[in-house]
């Protein structure tokens, strides 16, 4: 039994095809047309590219996949299958955000995402959308805050921060018209995604990771993510899929009604893949 079931619209052999052969997905003719004629439909149409999927567009690693980029845009993608890192985030953030605050006594403006309709960048680019964190007017200062395990302290001490996070935020701060940003990272135990409302800040690694904007390679970055939005969103079909990384993904995209899609999450759920909160 399902309490909350993550809403679902479009399905396999209706709105979509799955082509084995080729491993892509084809739009339906009649869907296609309707993302792309937005303005006539009720202004619904190709998402625009942000956040995580700008890693993927770009393929900064072995774990991103352009294919789950495409199902991002063409309202294909995967619900979310577990909220507790979402949810620690939410509720993390704004602790961040006054720490800083306190620690370096400054002003933080940050942007509520209903007041900007969920993308602040909505009247600055037709292909690239977003909400930065936060920004320090007085030093022209683009904050992208990041909730991550404690294991990867260490990790990006050795290797560096991931690099579509770093992508994402040097792409924010171009479109704001600012040269500097900081990463802060928040490290979190375990526990922490369990009771993020009781998050103590001041017991964990917070840190601070400043960047100057590479005003060469985001121009670069934007010029790809722009021409692959072009190519895909007019072809109507998605780049080939991973039978791997996107495993998940494509049992998701096989389900043709409510009835498979139900049973999925029902299978899904006995092996703790999906949490069904109550």
């Amino acid at each position: 039994m399902i309490n909350n079931i993550p809403k679902r619209h479009f399905y396999n052999n209706k709105d979509y095809f799955l082509d084995f052969e080729k491993k892509i997905l084809i739009l339906d003719p009649e869907f296609h047309e309707k993302l792309l004629n937005k303005k006539l439909w009720n202004r619904f149409g190709f998402k625009k590219i942000g956040g995580s999927s700008v890693g993927d567009v770009l393929a900064v690693d072995k774990y991103k996949s352009q294919f789950q980029a495409f199902c991002r845009i063409a309202w294909c993608s995967l619900p979310i299958l577990d909220k507790k890192y979402v949810n620690a985030g939410i509720k993390i953030e704004p602790k961040v955000v006054a720490a800083l605050k306190e620690t370096l006594n400054v002003d933080i403006e940050q942007f509520p995402p209903e007041k900007y309709n969920f993308d602040y960048f909505e009247d600055k680019d037709e292909i690239i959308g977003g909400i930065p964190d936060g920004y320090i007017n007085e030093q022209k200062i683009i904050i992208e805050i990041k909730t991550t395990g404690e294991k990867n302290y260490e990790q990006w001490k050795q290797f560096g921060i991931p690099a579509g996070y770093l992508k994402q935020a040097q792409i924010y701060t171009y479109l704001m018209g600012v040269k500097k940003f900081w990463i802060v990272a928040a490290f979190l135990k375990e526990e922490d995604y369990l009771n993020p409302d009781q998050f103590p800040i001041k017991q964990r690694k917070l840190k601070n990771y400043p960047y100057i904007l590479n005003e060469a390679q985001v121009l670069d970055d934007i010029n790809t993510i722009k021409e692959w939005y072009k190519k895909y969103t007019k072809l109507g079909y998605s780049p080939a899929w991973d039978e791997e990384k996107d495993s998940d993904l494509i049992a998701y995209l096989k389900c043709e009604n409510e009835q498979q899609y139900l049973e999925l999450l029902e299978k899904w759920k006995i092996e703790g893949k999906f949490i069904d909160e109550p």
